[in-house]
């Protein structure tokens, strides 16, 4: 059963090409947002511009929400969708760290050659999302949360 379990979240995590994220500033307000992502281990990698209000977010408070979905059209139950939500702590990778340019050679390879164009751009910052609890939902009833030390361990979860 945990097999079929972990395979699902696996095949929810390589299917998606973008991440719901949500942010809080230090005031208190909710952004919400999605970007493109890759992942590295269990850490997500975004490159998002200062532009963006969740940008500013990350660099203030250092915490993210992370949710990735199954999408609607692909979802039998619109109340049941396969998810997985993260919640994460973020940290600046910056262009002098050894793997940065290899992170963006591996977003480059997922999602297009648009990262070429915005990684000329002063004002995008590469982030890691390091996730510290989770929950995987795979349908009404089948919800599990996430521990462990790479939050591989499924634990079923239960009405309060």
């Amino acid at each position: 059963m945990t097999d079929d379990i972990k395979s699902a979240l696996e095949a929810l995590k390589t299917s998606m090409l973008s991440l719901q994220l949500a942010t809080i500033s230090e005031e208190g307000e909710p952004h919400c947002g999605y970007t493109p992502f890759i992942i590295n281990g269990a850490d997500f990698y975004i490159f998002v511009s200062q532009l963006s209000l969740h940008t500013r977010d990350l660099l203030s408070t250092r915490r993210a929400g992370v949710m990735l979905i199954a999408d609607e059209q692909n979802s039998s139950q619109i109340y049941a969708r396969t998810r997985v939500n993260y919640q994460c702590t973020a940290s600046v990778i910056s262009q002098e760290e050894e793997h940065y340019d290899s992170l963006l050679d591996a977003l480059r390879e997922r999602q297009g050659k648009m990262v070429d164009l915005i990684r000329q751009l002063p004002d995008f910052i590469l982030f890691r999302l390091t996730p510290t609890s989770g929950q995987f939902v795979m349908g009404l009833g089948k919800a599990y949360r996430l521990s462990g030390e790479n939050l591989d361990v499924f634990e079923h979860a239960k009405s309060a």
